[in-house]
């Protein structure tokens, strides 16, 4: 086959797997705010725990394990991440906050040797 048929035909499957995945997982959110990895070692290594989403969250507490290290994804302007080290998002024992401003990419640890139990995600409803 000449080069443009073979072009023509990867383009076109192309198109018609973005449509399928578009049309056949319609619950999956493709607007995601908010998104970070968990991991069990502080060096960022290991089995990621990862958590994305839209919006508030409230108390989330249903982590894989206790984790002693994360990596932010994303955050969307207006929304921040607070993480604790008990489960119940008790403000005495916040471990960190993530927000628009934190590095992308980068092995984040709690202070004082904490870890992480449970997590906050708030954002500010944007009015249209």
């Amino acid at each position: 086959m000449p080069f443009p048929v073979l072009r023509a035909l990867a383009t076109a499957t192309f198109f018609l797997l973005q449509t399928q995945t578009a049309t056949s997982f319609p619950l999956m959110p493709r607007d995601i705010q908010w998104s970070f990895d968990l991991y069990p070692t502080q060096a960022c290594n290991g089995t990621a725990d990862p958590h994305a989403g839209h919006g508030s969250t409230g108390c989330r507490a249903d982590l894989n394990s206790v984790a002693s290290a994360y990596t932010l994804n994303t955050v969307a302007d207006g929304c921040r991440i607070e993480f604790y080290d008990n489960t119940m998002c008790d403000g005495n024992e916040l471990s960190d906050i993530a927000g628009p401003m934190t590095s992308p990419g980068t092995c984040r640890v709690p202070n004082l040797h904490r870890r992480y139990a449970s997590y906050q995600v708030t954002c500010e409803k944007v009015e249209v």
